[in-house]
């Protein structure tokens, strides 16, 4: 069995994408224009919302006019969480966590810790599965909501999103995924089918594949096409012996 394990390392390399840690998962989000634009962060994000119930990580995606007040797609974004299997995202767990993030980035971005948060809401409904959804998506779940808070960017005033939410799993990966559309626009706008288009086109990033060569009695294996045996230059390689 072991022989026959290592023979289907060498010849077709092994991805592992699904199963990686998540700081190390890579997703394809694809920018309707070049002038889309992003970033990277860990969850909980300690800057604005340490208190945030979810660990994993976020990637986002920005219309260009984000944080323009002046043009139609401010606020308009997408973003994708990847995190671990508990707490189960419900909708009363959605509801709680979006919660935390947006009081706490008010806070954070007005510099006031102390902000009355009285006013903000956020609801959570879940609806009939999405039409669209991320590639290889398993279990998928559908939600719409809004959030009500402070917008701390532009305007420094109430605002009222709307959001589609999307939760799922992936074969052999013990995370779950959250993904969002977000725009102050109401869900019958054209923006939507943007947003919608993003989400139909999300995939998880294959893994780079393991590769093998015979050495010895066994196989030494690495991440490049040709394992390189420099300690110094070379990829990390583990030795495979025969039997």
């Amino acid at each position: 069995m072991k022989k026959t394990i290592l023979l289907v390392l060498a010849l077709a390399g092994v991805s592992l994408s699904a199963a990686q840690p998540m700081a190390q998962q890579q997703f394809d989000i694809p920018k309707p224009t070049p002038k889309w634009f992003g970033e990277r962060i860990a969850l909980p994000p300690k800057g604005f919302a340490p208190d945030l119930g979810l660990k994993g990580i976020e990637e986002i995606l920005f219309a260009p006019g984000m944080f323009k007040a002046d043009q139609p797609d401010f606020f308009t974004y997408v973003f994708l969480f990847a995190v671990e299997a508990k707490p189960e995202l419900t909708a009363k767990v959605l509801q709680k966590e979006l919660f935390t993030y947006y009081a706490g980035l008010s806070k954070a971005r007005l510099g006031n810790p102390k902000l009355d948060t009285s006013e903000f809401a956020v609801t959570v409904k879940p609806m009939k599965p999405f039409e669209l959804k991320p590639k290889e998506a398993l279990e998928s779940k559908s939600f719409t909501a809004t959030v009500k808070w402070i917008e701390p960017f532009a305007t420094r005033k109430m605002q009222t999103l709307h959001f589609e939410l999307q939760t799922w799993k992936y074969a052999k990966s013990p995370h779950q995924y959250l993904f969002v559309c977000a725009s102050p626009q109401p869900r019958d706008k054209d923006i939507w089918k943007t947003l919608r288009k993003i989400r139909g086109g999300v995939a998880l990033k294959p893994a780079k594949k393991i590769h093998c060569l015979p050495f010895a009695d066994g196989l030494i294996c690495g991440r490049e096409k040709t394992p390189s045996f420099s300690t110094h230059t070379g990829p990390r390689l583990n030795f495979y012996p025969a039997g």
